[in-house]
């Protein structure tokens, strides 16, 4: 029951809290019309406003966040972790100056409702392609259990990569239509929402943008998280870059792009609507 719970979250209909129709009508918000070239830092967004405004009780124990200028604010994660209170205005949706008091998170000890937090983090990987000296940090990337896989795709075609075997990825294809199932009845069939045959494509042919995604349970799972990655991050001889970072404190307090809209503030990874000839970093979000 629970199994099918889940998977009606994700239904075709309106009333999905995580369905198509649902994120188009959140694109809408973002000036994209259904068939414009979504890009992964764009589906970032649009799935962090699914999850914050689902008004389905089950989904009140998880939130999004997504990354600034590929940089993860511990403290912005840290207070996502944070359960508001009735009535009150969720840590990362409330636009009022924070008091003193409220500039650093609170001790996990004196946290007694937390949620899980999605975080996901738009990164490009090289130019037009991916730089090949990012191959093994996809890899160490992949291989860690919190991680969720990664939005993404070859050029004009998205993929969802879920991991990898030897100098190959591992994908899950979404072009693949299939029969409409109504998830409004108790029993409805369950096997169109699974992948039989994932796909292997080699890292070579990975577009150079796209999102990872990450699971933290809890604060102490965001610490460890944070520690974890902050050495897999470690610039290396090849990799003179890291893909992102981690920064304590508040995105607020850089103010670095307050003024923007958040598809300017993720500029790189969003193609600019004036351009006329589609790049590779563009996806198409069915």
């Amino acid at each position: 029951m629970y199994h099918r719970t889940l998977v009606s979250w994700f239904g075709d209909s309106p009333s999905a809290q995580l369905g198509l129709h649902r994120l188009v009508r959140l694109g809408l918000t973002m000036g994209k019309q259904a068939g414009d070239w979504y890009g992964p830092a764009v589906v970032a967004h649009i799935l962090k406003k699914a999850v914050e405004e689902a008004m389905d009780p089950s989904l009140a124990g998880i939130t999004a966040y997504v990354s600034q200028d590929c940089t993860v604010y511990s403290a912005d994660v840290i207070d996502s972790h944070r359960a508001p209170k009735p009535g009150q205005a969720s840590p990362e949706r409330s636009d009022a100056p924070p008091s003193p008091q409220n500039n650093q998170p609170a001790p996990a000890s004196t946290l007694s409702d937390s949620r899980a937090v999605i975080i996901l983090i738009p990164v490009r990987l090289g130019g037009e392609k991916t730089n090949p000296d990012y191959f093994n940090f996809a890899k160490s990337i992949l291989s860690l259990e919190y991680c969720i896989g990664i939005i993404g795709g070859k050029p004009k075609q998205a993929c969802y990569f879920v991991g990898f075997q030897d100098d190959s990825l591992i994908y899950m294809d979404p072009h693949y239509c299939q029969s409409f199932v109504d998830v409004s009845t108790s029993d409805f069939p369950l096997q169109s929402y699974h992948c039989p045959s994932p796909k292997k494509m080699p890292f070579s042919k990975m577009d150079p943008s796209c999102t990872i995604g990450f699971y933290s349970r809890s604060v102490q799972d965001y610490e460890r998280i944070r520690h974890e990655l902050s050495k897999v991050l470690q610039p290396s001889a090849k990799e003179k870059y890291p893909a992102f970072t981690f920064v304590q404190g508040h995105g607020r307090d850089y103010d670095l792009s307050a003024s923007l809209t958040p598809e300017k503030r993720e500029w790189p990874f969003i193609r600019d609507p004036r351009r006329t000839v589609t790049t590779t970093g563009d996806f198409v979000l069915l």
